[in-house]
């Protein structure tokens, strides 16, 4: 059975299709049933309390916006507004080596490059454990504890783990060493308020290239071309403020009501972020992009029709929208010679919102995946609505911190019947001993993956539905995207793509 680190290539057994027949679903059981009123009468409550107070700051908040600063790309010229720094807001991630760090080594790199963007070695936290990982996996499909279940237990994750441990610091990283070979882990809390979350991955890049002995030049500040900056204040500020009622309302009432039903006491499995990894060896990741194209479709697109399917199966229901995170730093910020570099560190984060039939094929999974990255070369509408939600709202930079609350201004609710997708796409690393790059979005539903040095890793997670029902979306994820990886022509597989910025 396949690795996370060896790349063997035996293959897996298929996984049964179907929900487990022990699974209990929030909602559809007779607890649920029988503690409905009560859930309807704690749902009204806060909303009629918390409802028109929300509604009167996201008024206020975007009128000043526009009247003191102005139109969305002067807002946002540099793609972000209001991004320092602050201690304990981070963007969490799950790091595999298959080499021990040199601490000292490590730490010289680490302050060196924080330095850069105003962090300050008192605001860095590194921390060496005397905890030993346990060896690699049977299979990609692992727990979160799997590796250092002193520090993460089971059911536990590398969010909660930094929960535990407040501080005073700006980024921390706390690595585990193992043997040469085996598993060295590697905890990384970034930035979350000042860069999003395909710059955190670029640092930790970079902290990599350091530590191997290069160097090159990560934080830059590009503003908004021209043409881009025409679309983004193209929509109208009347329109958006008769958005924010309905989008909020949207917004809340979905979140307090699944938050609701999810509470073990009216039927749930608890709430509370619950991840569970699915990660691809370099030749099952080279089979699941043969496959898809022999389907002609990405790998985006796989995975987003195999997690449709599998919540359908799973929980009764699926996700009818999904906002799918992009940086727009290559398309409408670039540096001048960038080439085919996205490598830079800084905050361009926006959500184009896409909206999902019932019948959800690979096929049209497919077709929203060119309406995206078309709407988003050409900073289109939905593009336009998100960076505009950025712009105005009562957040307005990060690693998706905006899109998370209900007064977000789109019509998208992570918490509701909403797939929160993320594919950073084909990266790279400097050390020979990089192994997996971890990270989620457990919101209504999120699926997080990427692929580095070849091999495909993926987290997926949840707040709402409980630790076994998330395994088994995960599960069923696998069986679509093993039966894609089936279809991959023999003999002549093509190499995954590196990525190729648009031209402007």
């Amino acid at each position: 059975m396949p690795r996370v680190a060896t790349g063997d290539d035996e293959p897996v057994p298929m996984i049964e299709a179907g929900a487990p027949k022990s699974l209990s679903i929030p909602g559809s059981n007779s607890l649920a049933y029988v503690m409905l009123p009560l859930r309807l009468v704690i749902w009204a409550v806060p909303m009629l309390l918390l409802y028109p107070i929300m509604l009167v700051m996201c008024w206020l908040r975007a009128v000043y916006l526009r009247l003191v600063i102005g139109r969305p790309s002067q807002i946002l010229k540099l793609g972000t507004y209001g991004n320092k720094h602050m201690a304990d807001l981070h963007y969490a991630s799950h790091v595999l080596y298959s080499q021990p760090f040199e601490q000292e080594r490590l730490r010289k790199a680490l302050v060196e490059l924080c330095a850069e963007d105003g962090i300050k070695e008192a605001q860095i936290e590194l921390l060496f454990s005397d905890e030993v990982p346990n060896s690699w996996p049977a299979t990609g499909s692992w727990h979160m504890s799997h590796f250092i279940p002193k520090a993460i237990p089971y059911g536990s994750n590398h969010f909660s783990y930094w929960l535990t441990k407040h501080s005073k610091y700006m980024l921390r990283i706390h690595v585990f060493n193992g043997a040469p070979g085996e598993p060295t882990v590697m905890l990384y809390a970034g930035s979350g308020n000042a860069w999003d979350g395909s710059s955190n991955y670029n640092f930790v890049k970079e902290l990599n290239n350091r530590y191997m002995g290069n160097k090159e030049t990560v934080f830059v500040k590009p503003a908004i071309t021209t043409a881009a900056a025409a679309k983004a204040d193209a929509g109208s500020f009347v329109w958006f403020l008769l958005k924010q009622p309905i989008n909020l309302w949207r917004g809340l009432s979905g979140a307090i009501w699944n938050a609701i039903r999810n509470a073990k006491w009216a039927g749930g499995n608890g709430l509370g972020f619950k991840i569970t990894a699915l990660n691809f060896t370099e030749s099952e990741s080279k089979a699941l992009y043969n496959g898809a194209s022999a389907q002609g479709a990405s790998v985006f697109a796989c995975y987003t029709y195999a997690a449709h399917k599998a919540t359908k199966e799973i929980v009764g229901h699926s996700f009818t929208r999904m906002v799918q995170q992009a940086s727009l730093q290559t398309r409408h910020f670039p540096v001048a010679a960038q080439g085919a570099s996205r490598d830079f560190v800084g905050d361009w984060l926006v959500g184009p919102v896409a909206y999902v039939e019932n019948d959800y094929t690979l096929e049209k999974a497919q077709l929203g995946y060119k309406e995206l990255t078309k709407d988003l070369d050409e900073f289109g509408p939905r593009t336009q609505r998100s960076f505009m939600a950025k712009a105005y709202g009562l957040f307005n930079s990060g690693a998706a911190a905006f899109e998370v609350f209900p007064m977000y201004n789109d019509d998208v609710y992570v918490f509701d019947k909403c797939l929160f997708m993320n594919n950073y796409g084909v990266r790279s690393n400097p050390n020979p001993a990089w192994e997996a790059w971890n990270w989620n979005a457990p919101f209504w539903l999120g699926v997080n993956t990427i692929n580095v040095n070849g091999k495909t890793t993926t987290l997926v997670g949840s707040c709402m539905w409980g630790m076994p029902v998330v395994e088994a979306i995960r599960d069923r994820m696998e069986v679509e995207l093993r039966a894609i990886m089936a279809k991959a022509p023999a003999g002549s597989a093509k190499e995954i793509p590196t990525h190729k910025p648009p031209t402007l």
